[in-house]
Formats: structure tokens, C-alpha cells, sequence
């Protein structure tokens, strides 16, 4: 693709994330112009280090990627957002066939799908999606693979589920033939390691900083990208696995719950 600037925008949802970060980095590389959206869940507990981290990644990629241009991220309240029922029941319907034990899929994507019909001035919106290794690393990258298949421009294929047409149809998915790992080692030839350094992915913070056992945490884990936490988030991830093993998954839930509860993690 030619590197003149493409002054069409490309809307995505960019949440200070490692791959909606790449995203944006890979539209900006490709000459778009990028449009972030991102919406404010006031009960999101991670909401507050997400902006700060939008506010530094903005000003760092600016100065350094000029291949495309950067707009000024634009905020929703989720208060705003109104519930669709089909939507709704699509999503119900596919989490009632997802087998058993698998990782169900955010219900984000349920605001996020409410989101987009309800803002048509967004006709489609990206959402930075990585090549799953495992369907426990990146539940929707799974499910997207079980009820359907993309397009050559990574949109959701008329072939799909009707189910899954009504719950992403209005999304691509630029970045998800890639995996966290390839975009690891593109960060890397392009020089951007320092501007990762400012991305904002754990759900449920500690004492501010990454948590360890959120599933963005976890799936960080699992996809060999450990090297984005600190060592007391890698640390409560091994020992509440650990604990897992021994004691099932309901004590494993409540040493989490005790993690958090106390701000600090105990057993040294």
C-alpha cells in the first residue's frame, strides 16, 4: 500500500490496550487517518489509568508515526448507550452453544454491537483483535472462527451465523491475523518498544499497577507477552494458579477476591 496519507477515516475502538494499540500504530504505518473511539464505563475500575495512558500514547505516537494521522480520541458515556434486544438474544444464543468449559465471551461486545447501531455516523468500527493461539487466550477470536469466517477486508462473512452477523457485523478486524507475538516483534523492528511501554491493559488494578489474574492479564500470560507485567502481577498469577490446582476453582476465585480486598498479596 502506497504511503500517501488516506485521508478517509478508519473508526476504531481504541482502549490504551496492547492490540488496539498495534491497531492504531498499523493503520497510522499504513498511511489512514485514524479515528479513536472509546467509551466510559463508569463502573470499569480501570477506566482512569486507560484515559491517562490514551493521553500519553496520543501525544508519543504523534510525534513519531506521521505515515497517517492521529485524531483526537473521541469519548462516549456507556450511560448513552440503549440496549438492542436482538442484539441481546444473539448474544445469549451463542453463549448457549459455546461447549462447555470454554471462555465465554465479554458481554462488552453486547455494548459495544448497541454502540455502533445506535452511532451510524461510525459505519464501521475496527476492534484490535489478535490470532488467538487458544480459545482461552482470545475468546472472541475463537467464537468468530466457530460461527463464521471474515472477509478478505477481515468483516464478518454473509456466510456467518446470523447470530454472529447481528452481534459484529458492523466491525473489522485489521490486526487479527496476527498474533500477539508477531506483534511483538514488529513493535520491535519498528523502533515503538518505549511507546508500548505506555499501554494500560489490566481490568482490575492493584495498588496501580496490573493485577495479574484478570483475563487481559492472564491471556497476556498464556500468549508469552509476561514481559508487560510487573513481577507482583506474574507472581499472583502463579500462585493463584497454583492455588487452582490444589484447591479447585472456587478457592481460586476467593483468593482472588482476597488479592483485591486487601490491595496486596500475602503469601511470600
Amino acid at each position: 500500500m502506497s504511503r500517501q496519507k488516506i485521508k478517509q477515516p478508519r473508526y476504531v475502538f481504541w482502549t490504551s490496550g496492547w492490540d488496539s494499540t498495534y491497531m492504531v500504530i498499523k493503520l497510522l504505518r499504513d498511511g489512514y487517518t485514524v479515528q479513536p473511539i472509546y467509551i466510559i464505563n463508569p463502573k470499569r475500575k480501570s477506566r482512569h489509568h486507560e484515559l491517562l495512558a490514551l493521553q500519553s500514547l496520543s501525544r508519543l505516537i504523534s510525534q513519531r508515526i506521521k505515515t497517517g494521522e492521529l485524531l483526537p480520541y473521541q469519548t462516549f458515556d456507556l450511560r448513552t448507550v440503549k440496549t438492542d434486544p436482538a442484539i441481546t438474544q444473539a448474544f445469549t444464543n451463542i453463549m448457549d452453544q459455546l461447549p462447555e468449559g470454554q471462555r465465554p465471551l465479554g458481554y462488552q461486545y453486547c455494548y459495544l454491537a448497541n454502540f455502533a447501531k445506535q452511532h451510524p455516523e461510525f459505519p464501521v468500527i475496527g476492534i484490535g483483535l489478535e490470532r488467538a493461539l487458544s480459545p482461552d487466550q482470545c475468546a472472541c477470536s475463537a467464537i468468530i472462527r466457530q460461527f463464521g469466517q471474515l472477509t478478505p477486508d477481515h468483516r464478518i462473512a454473509e456466510s456467518s451465523s446470523p447470530d454472529l452477523i447481528t452481534l459484529l457485523g458492523r466491525f473489522d478486524f485489521p490486526v487479527i491475523d496476527t498474533t500477539e507475538v508477531e506483534m511483538a516483534k514488529n513493535i520491535k523492528s519498528w523502533g515503538y518498544e518505549d511507546i508500548m511501554q505506555h499501554i494500560w491493559f489490566c481490568h482490575k488494578p492493584i495498588k496501580g499497577v496490573q493485577c495479574g489474574f484478570c483475563n487481559p492479564c492472564s491471556s497476556k500470560i498464556i500468549g508469552q507477552m509476561d514481559f508487560l507485567l510487573p513481577p507482583s502481577a506474574l507472581s499472583r498469577y502463579h500462585k493463584i494458579q497454583h492455588f487452582e490446582q490444589r484447591h479447585g476453582k472456587i478457592a481460586k476465585k476467593l483468593l482472588g477476591l482476597f488479592y483485591r480486598f486487601r490491595g496486596h498479596w500475602i503469601l511470600t
